[in-house]
């Protein structure tokens, strides 16, 4: 009994353990856990920051190209919406627009462009002092404020000017690192033009990687730079605000990483990524370049703000999806990331979670197979109910606390794990099922044959009359509903139904005496009355029956509209109550035909046998009257049927009193 007990253990434990492996393998544990972030995620409203936000986008957009034409624009045109916004002291300044090459519009580049491509000397004089070179121009508009510009930071080799990054006044600008934090590594960046990237007051890089299903939702803070760290455009703005930025190690891997600013504090995972919740571009205070060259922003739009300067045009940007099914220009990402950090909004996801959640999983995985293995279904339910609930009210109360505590590894593999074992042991159930209601079937119909026979056994002409007429009336529904007579009374189910209740249509005659019964020649009038009695008599057996077992059970039901009706006539001159026509159930009209031709063409005590012709003969000739006349004409057309099945079905010695006659 316990190497038993061991061997079933071992069997849940291997087959969860499989299942789980089978399903982590398969890559959509990740797929789901995103979609259980976006959907609890957007639980956590967020106001509209329009008006009070902190963040300003200076867009170039359609008009912006429409006025000042194709892009890239001379750097003198960014020299004068730079200056424009500092005149009004913001908070800080961001580029999301690259700037690794020098500016081709330039007088001095246009003379070195035609002298060194075409062999020409080109001759530009007339030219105010100091607009020779606009990147000489721009720098000094950047170096006038706090500006950040943006740079690219790459694990691998690749175009590179670190020695801008490494100068002394802008190597203080990377943060520096508390001893054993393991951040990614990035060994080369590539910069600005390096007067550009000397001008300007602080770096950052705009990497932006999305999930494996396409959709931007985190977003790295810090690298790791020669033992510094190098921070994201979005937390190099914030530096300008607050210079002594503090990263701090967690204590255990069930703690974040900490960066503290002013009185602020950002969650983020090891690694150093934030789950960053994005606004519609409409969220923000946004201009246009254009307004913002003709003069036309209001006096204090910039002042104390962080602004970002970025393309939103068509075909100008690099564009994210977001979960929202949004597609968002680079700069907008970059003004989410840092209106959420002045905001204090946005998560953290730990990769302990996911661990600590698919070992949970796991065990309650082989908690709930066991549960099914025991047929203890409900249970297993209640388990997977609850356990899933609480799941996901533990993750709703961890999101408030800003972080996602990745419940899609413990939802994902669990309910998969519960789905499939629920299925295998649903169909091992059905078939098991199956099987016993095929053997109760067959052991129902034998006894309700058996029951029929006890009552038949009074009457010794009738032999294998019950037999006989329920082929016949299985031959008749089918052949009904091919013709599609009767197409809502008549189906699979139905037609079966019939052909195992058609035997008790004179279960009645158990209780008629057999002086009555066994009388050979015709009876008297009054021992007719008692044997009409018989149909009266089945009914309330099948009756008794339905309200002792089931008021709505359909086989009993037909059986007791055949027991009861099936000596109704089509005229209404039938008994016991004188129906007519289709007042007459269904199952009632074709027993009737069933049993009058079984009787004619067989012997009785009262009556000789009638050849198979001349008992169709007088079935046409009784349609409308005896019978239904749809049922008549199909029986016409089965009339090789009934024959083979009177042939087939007929007992020992009933082949001298059949006659064969055409």
């Amino acid at each position: 009994m316990a190497m038993k007990t061991f061997s079933k253990i071992a069997a849940v434990i291997a087959v969860a353990t499989l299942l789980h492996l089978l399903i982590n393998l398969s890559g959509i544990i990740p797929f789901f856990d995103y979609r259980f972030f976006d959907v609890m995620a957007r639980t956590q409203a967020k106001p509209e920051i329009r008006s009070a936000g902190s963040t300003v986008v200076v867009t170039i957009d359609e008009d912006s190209l429409a006025k000042l034409g194709q892009w890239p624009w001379p750097r003198i045109v960014l020299a004068k919406i730079l200056r424009e916004i500092l005149t009004q002291h913001p908070a800080a300044v961001g580029f999301d627009i690259f700037f690794p090459e020098a500016d081709r519009t330039s007088p001095t580049q246009l003379k070195d462009f035609y002298r060194d491509f075409l062999a020409a000397d080109l001759k530009i004089s007339g030219f105010p002092q100091g607009l020779g070179n606009h990147d000489l121009v721009f720098a000094n508009a950047l170096s006038a404020g706090p500006t950040v510009l943006p740079l690219l930071a790459s694990q691998v080799s690749g175009p590179t000017r670190q020695t801008t990054a490494t100068r002394p006044h802008l190597f203080r600008k990377l943060l520096r690192l508390p001893k054993g934090l393991k951040l990614p590594v990035c060994n080369h960046l590539l910069c600005n033009l390096p007067v550009l990237q000397r001008a300007a007051d602080g770096f950052g890089f705009i990497n932006a990687s999305v999930d494996t299903d396409g959709i931007l939702r985190r977003q790295h803070l810090v690298f790791r730079y020669r033992d510094r760290g190098l921070p994201n455009l979005g937390l190099a703005m914030l530096s300008e605000i607050d210079p002594d930025i503090e990263i701090r190690a967690p204590a255990s891997a069930w703690e974040p990483l900490t960066i503290h600013f002013a009185d602020k504090v950002i969650r983020t995972n090891h690694q150093g990524e934030f789950l960053n919740p994005f606004y519609h571009r409409d969220s923000f205070r946004l201009i246009s370049a254009a307004r913002l060259i003709s003069g036309d922003v209001l006096p204090g739009f910039f002042t104390g703000k962080m602004v970002l300067i970025g393309a939103s045009a068509a075909g100008l940007y690099d564009q994210f999806i977001t979960a929202s099914g949004e597609i968002l220009p680079g700069v907008f990402a970059h003004a989410s990331l840092i209106e959420n950090f002045l905001r204090g909004d946005g998560f953290y996801q730990l990769e302990i979670f996911k661990i600590f959640f698919l070992l949970l999983s796991g065990l309650f995985s082989m908690v709930i197979l066991v549960l099914v293995v025991n047929r203890s279904y409900l249970l297993s339910w209640g388990l997977y109910l609850s356990a899933s609930a609480i799941a996901i009210a533990a993750t709703w109360l961890a999101l408030n606390h800003g972080c996602y505590i990745s419940v899609g590894y413990f939802l994902t593999p669990f309910s998969l794990v519960f789905f499939l074992i629920s299925m295998f042991f649903a169909v091992l159930h059905y078939v098991e099922r199956k099987r016993f209601l095929e053997d109760l079937e067959g052991a129902h119909c034998a006894t309700i044959d058996s029951m029929t026979m006890v009552a038949e056994s009074r009457d010794v002409e009738t032999g294998n009359h019950i037999i006989r007429t329920k082929e016949y009336v299985i031959t008749l529904a089918r052949a009904l509903s091919q013709k599609g007579y009767f197409r809502w009374e008549i189906t699979p189910h139905i037609i079966d139904l019939l052909y195992r209740a058609a035997p008790l249509h004179d279960i009645g005659k158990v209780g008629i005496p057999d002086e009555i019964l066994r009388k050979p020649g015709l009876l008297s009038e009054n021992e007719f009355k008692i044997m009409r009695t018989h149909v009266d008599i089945g009914r309330t057996i099948i009756e008794n029956a339905i309200n002792n077992y089931n008021k709505t059970n359909e086989f009993l039901t037909i059986a007791a509209n055949i027991t009861y009706t099936h000596h109704e006539r089509w005229d209404g001159k039938g008994y016991p109550q004188g129906l007519k026509e289709h007042e007459i159930p269904l199952e009632g009209r074709i027993m009737a035909l069933a049993d009058v031709y079984d009787a004619l063409i067989n012997e009785r005590y009262y009556k000789p046998p009638i050849s198979f012709l001349d008992a169709e003969q007088l079935i046409a000739r009784e349609s409308g009257r005896h019978f239904d006349p749809i049922i008549v004409k199909t029986f016409l057309e089965c009339r090789p049927k009934f024959r083979q099945i009177a042939l087939r079905f007929r007992e020992d010695g009933e082949n001298t009193r059949i006659r064969f006659l055409e």
